[in-house]
């Protein structure tokens, strides 16, 4: 994206919430990946919209993402699943969905997505409103893919952050590992009839899928 228009963007969507805010500054201090203000106000109002009640997320970091889901479900058997294979970003997301009191609904499991991703998959099939894909080993994200959409149920949503992948998705003499895998989970996406999808140019750009039928 256009830097000016960038940083009019995060001026003008700026967290309000105490707990973002102090995990956006956080994130700047320490390198920490998030989706930021922008990408999270913007999912937040698709999320909400869909009145969703249960979601699974690949890569919860510090729970900024998390909190952001969780406060869009909906209904009193709400639940967010997230997954994390640092054991100490566990702690600090355990902590941060105490302080956004979210943690009753929020459950953390913590390991390898590529062994934990198909058994919940396999476990939940189909009952899923939302499964948000944000894993910080971009390599996954094809090898993740069916599980997300078997995941889901015909209406749900299939989200993934960082798709555009700082535009090196559109630069091919960049055959990374990770700008790779990222233009082929785009081709699966795009190629696959029971989703209807688009990328959203906005920061590293993101994806959003709707799932149309089984």
């Amino acid at each position: 994206m256009n830097e000016k228009v960038n940083s009019y963007l995060s001026d003008l969507m700026q967290s309000s919430d105490p707990v973002l805010l102090e995990l956006e500054k956080d994130a700047t201090k320490r390198h920490v990946p998030i989706i930021g203000p922008q990408v999270a106000r913007t999912i937040s109002i698709l999320l909400r919209s869909a009145r969703p009640e249960r979601a699974l997320e690949i890569g919860t970091a510090t729970g900024y993402s998390g909190i952001c889901i969780a406060r869009a479900l909906q209904g009193k058997d709400k639940k967010l699943i997230t997954i994390e294979a640092d054991p100490n970003r566990v702690k600090e997301a355990r902590r941060n969905f105490q302080k956004a009191e979210v943690s009753d609904f929020v459950e953390i499991l913590q390991g390898d997505a590529k062994e934990i991703v198909p058994h919940v998959s396999e476990k939940n099939r189909g009952n899923f409103d939302i499964v948000f894909l944000d894993v910080g080993e971009k390599t996954l994200y094809v090898e993740l893919f069916k599980y997300c959409v078997s995941a889901l149920r015909v209406g749900g949503f299939l989200i993934a952050d960082n798709t555009l992948w700082n535009g090196a998705v559109a630069v091919k003499k960049d055959n990374s590992p990770e700008t790779t895998a990222i233009r082929k989970f785009n081709r699966l996406v795009f190629s696959d009839k029971r989703l209807d999808a688009a990328i959203v140019p906005m920061r590293d750009g993101f994806t959003v899928a709707l799932k149309i039928e089984e």
